[in-house]
């Protein structure tokens, strides 16, 4: 989503920027199905995988580079939080 997002805010050529749209896209895919699969097997880390997911498609439509940075950094903080709360919860 960064890389997305930063190619259109960096006005890229167009078939760059719908590259990057179309990995987004399957990258998405790739994202969702680990999410509810975590929220079968280990309820409690749920709401941590689900705000990990969304703070990461939090970056679409920032205004401006500043604004992509500050939600990169907190899409990397929820999943960090994840990771750390899951080794806890799973070891």
């Amino acid at each position: 989503m960064y890389a997305r997002e930063r190619l259109r805010l960096a006005d890229a050529p167009e078939d760059i920027a719908a590259e990057a749209r179309s990995e987004g896209h399957r990258t998405r895919g790739e994202i969702t199905a680990p999410v509810v699969t975590l929220a079968i097997i280990a309820p409690a880390l749920a709401d941590l995988a689900t705000n990990a997911e969304h703070a990461t498609y939090a970056m679409r439509g920032a205004a401006d580079q500043a604004a992509l940075d500050k939600d990169r950094t907190a899409a990397t903080a929820a999943a960090s939080a994840l990771v750390t709360d899951a080794a806890e919860h799973l070891a």
